[in-house]
């Protein structure tokens, strides 16, 4: 009866899906300058605060609905690992009171530092490889991830007061399931292209296409 019931719930909700491109020409960016372990790191690195792909896809564009609660226990993970002197993913997000471990698997020292103004969630030396610090996300908000010693190496971490988020991939598309029928309000956020606020209207089952435009800057 427990699993009928289940099923019955889970045939109530809807997706939204749909793809995030660039309204117009993109900038070109230039690549950021190694300026430390050279040897290790190479001599520079690709500019990942905007990715553009084929059609004008956008990567890493954070997408979520706020009125969706969060459930009591939070068991989802998250990884942000240091890889060839970059973070990688380049913006992870998550919900309030997930883990996020925090990786170095260079054989370099990185000190990575995420903030949002006075707030700092972390500041972890990690001299070694496969140095991995296991960290509670407390605290919903924007926050600038960076290393101490490599300059060049920025992400972003978004936490989340709600279930229902996601992140676009290297094409733009996007898809967020298991949401409850009816007008909701959907928030999109990228680090240069900004944040703005669209309604969807969710059917009962099945998924709404919802593509998004996004002004280049």
């Amino acid at each position: 009866m427990l699993l009928v019931l289940l099923a019955l719930l889970a045939a109530d909700t809807g997706a939204i899906s749909g793809k995030v491109t660039i309204a117009g020409l993109a900038p070109k960016l230039a690549n950021l300058p190694v300026t430390r372990d050279m040897k290790f790191c190479g001599t520079s690195k690709a500019d990942e605060s905007l990715e553009v792909g084929e059609g004008g896809g956008v990567r890493n564009v954070v997408v979520w609905v706020p009125d969706v609660p969060l459930p009591k226990k939070i068991a989802r993970k998250e990884k942000l690992d240091q890889q060839a002197c970059l973070f990688t993913p380049h913006v992870v997000a998550a919900p309030v009171g997930a883990v996020l471990d925090v990786v170095n698997s260079d054989p370099v020292l990185h000190n990575a530092r995420a903030q949002a103004g006075e707030t700092r969630i972390f500041n972890y030396a990690m001299p070694i490889k496969g140095h991995t610090v296991p960290t509670r996300l407390k605290k919903d908000g924007f926050y600038k991830v960076s290393c101490d010693v490599h300059p060049w190496m920025r992400a972003w971490l978004v936490v989340l007061p709600t279930a229902a988020y996601t992140v676009s991939d290297a094409s733009g598309a996007y898809k967020l399931e298991d949401l409850p029928p009816g007008k909701h309000k959907i928030k999109i956020w990228h680090e240069r292209l900004g944040e703005r606020e669209d309604e969807v209207e969710v059917p009962a089952a099945g998924s709404v296409t919802h593509d998004i435009a996004m002004n280049p800057r």
